[in-house]
């Protein structure tokens, strides 16, 4: 679970935000189709966040089915349980994905999205994901190789040296290339592997990548190797490349559809 970032208010309200954009809403849709999810299954969704994904999974497994999700971050449980207040069958408490508070063969379906990046032990963690998901079920991860963010800039040089200083915001860098192997290694068996590319081409509320340049912003604000003048520059000329008609971000999310042998 998060361990770099401190998830303060400012950083809660980006990433809630985030969330929310039709980039999020897409992806969020990939991960549902991934699950093959049906009517009255039990689901764990580890490293919860404000709770969207577990709204959107409670409306496929419907009434009879149950959803719960775990997190390490107060203010995200808190901002989850609102937001999914009117849902009986949802549940939400503070845990982690190196040691998750449930028993053996609990799940007919587990997601992780954006959290392996976090963990002090990547094999670990998928070993704890393996435990809880029944025989037979369905799990889907879902993680960004944060070495190869493709931006543009006004300084290249700064946007290098900002990109490089949001590296520290997780232990494990490059998820994705080493997930098919902890997969593997946990006894699950990787169905298939997805890209799932994010592309912006404006710099506005509307789009991930606005609210991720705030969070990034306020994670390397205080970092000896960034200037607070870079990191500023860095944002007005994001909205000057926008107001250009050449503002261009990408990255790619990787999307693995497991399976536990029956």
């Amino acid at each position: 679970m998060p361990e770099g970032i401190v998830f303060s208010d400012e950083v809660n309200h980006a990433l809630k935000m985030a969330y929310q954009t039709p980039d999020i809403i897409a992806a969020r849709a990939e991960v549902i189709s991934g699950l093959v999810l049906q009517k009255g299954q039990k689901v764990l969704d580890i490293g919860s966040g404000p709770g969207l994904l577990v709204r959107d999974i409670t409306r496929s497994v419907g009434s009879s089915g149950s959803v719960f999700g775990i997190d390490l971050a107060d203010n995200m449980l808190e901002s989850a349980s609102i937001l999914c207040s009117d849902l009986s069958n949802t549940t939400f408490k503070k845990g982690d994905a190196m040691s998750l508070p449930f028993d053996d063969n609990s799940f007919d379906a587990v997601v992780s999205t954006q959290v392996y990046e976090y963990v002090p032990d990547l094999d670990a963690a998928l070993v704890e994901f393996a435990r809880v998901l029944k025989p037979g079920g369905k799990g889907v991860v879902v993680d960004t190789d944060w070495a190869f963010p493709y931006w543009n800039a006004v300084d290249f040089d700064v946007r290098d040296l900002i990109i490089h200083a949001w590296k520290a915001h997780c232990p494990q860098e490059s998820v994705p290339l080493r997930l098919a192997g902890a997969i593997k290694a946990s006894s699950l068996t990787l169905n298939q592997t997805r890209t799932v590319p994010i592309t912006n081409t404006r710099y506005d509320e509307t789009n991930f990548s606005y609210w991720l340049s705030k969070i990034i912003g306020a994670f390397i604000t205080g970092q000896p190797s960034i200037n607070e003048n870079d990191i500023k520059g860095w944002l007005k000329g994001l909205e000057a490349l926008h107001n250009k008609g050449e503002y261009l971000f990408c990255i790619n999310r990787y999307l693995f559809e497991i399976s536990k042998p029956a």
